[in-house]
């Protein structure tokens, strides 16, 4: 059973905004599907409201950040990753409000959707991998393993190889979801068995967050709609 609860406060636009690159009436109606029933909701409004959930979260982190640590270049490189995340993502967003997302990408980004709100992050992990990776048998780049060229290895392009691969658009709004995994697992930590160490110095790093894990307060405010922690029984 999820933890109840989850509502998000308006934010002005300015030039860190974590809407997305949205228009004002998409933003008002991205607050509603964000603030509905989330198990209410369809595929593409459950990515759309779990990851810009987070996107607004990690804007807020970084709004509370003060100056002096802003200007320092770790500072400066995390809100550069910010911003560029928030804007790889509009595409990704666009597609959700259209309800025109690829059934495959829409399948997998609901699975680590899922799993990330079960704070099983290795288990989102490995999703995002199969999405990214897809099912091709041969190392990327590699089309010929004879001389000859056949017709039956043009396929592995059409066939074979994931949609990260072939599209830059897609490329980039799914780099930025794994952005966004990353963050989220630090935000939300999980036991160390279901917890892939990102460790990433752009947006922070979550080996602090696993290591408290066992000492995590489950008093704490809960800000997204994701299971309690975990406990080794």
């Amino acid at each position: 059973m999820m933890m109840p609860g989850w509502t998000v406060s308006s934010t002005k636009k300015n030039d860190m905004s974590g809407d997305g690159g949205s228009s004002g009436v998409d933003a008002d109606k991205d607050l509603k599907r964000m603030k509905s029933n989330f198990e209410e909701l369809c595929g593409e409004d459950r990515i759309l409201a779990f990851f810009k959930k987070l996107l607004n979260e990690w804007k807020q982190e970084l709004d509370e950040m003060g100056e002096s640590e802003k200007r320092t270049a770790k500072g400066k490189s995390m809100v550069a990753t910010f911003k560029q995340c928030a804007r790889y993502l509009t595409p990704l967003f666009k597609f959700c409000r259209k309800k025109v997302l690829p059934d495959d990408i829409r399948q997998a980004l609901l699975v680590v959707v899922e799993c990330c709100m079960k704070r099983d992050y290795l288990a989102a992990m490995d999703q995002y991998i199969k999405m990214a990776i897809g099912n091709a048998p041969w190392p990327i780049g590699v089309t010929m393993v004879g001389i000859h060229e056949r017709s039956a290895r043009e396929k592995i392009y059409t066939n074979s190889v994931a949609h990260i691969m072939n599209d830059e658009t897609t490329h980039k709004y799914l780099q930025s979801v794994k952005r966004l995994m990353t963050f989220c697992q630090r935000r939300y930590p999980t036991l160390p068995s279901k917890a892939v160490e990102f460790n990433s110095l752009a947006n922070g790093s979550d080996l602090q967050s696993l290591l408290a894990e066992e000492g995590y307060s489950q008093g704490t405010q809960e800000r997204l709609r994701v299971m309690p922690a975990p406990r080794d029984s």
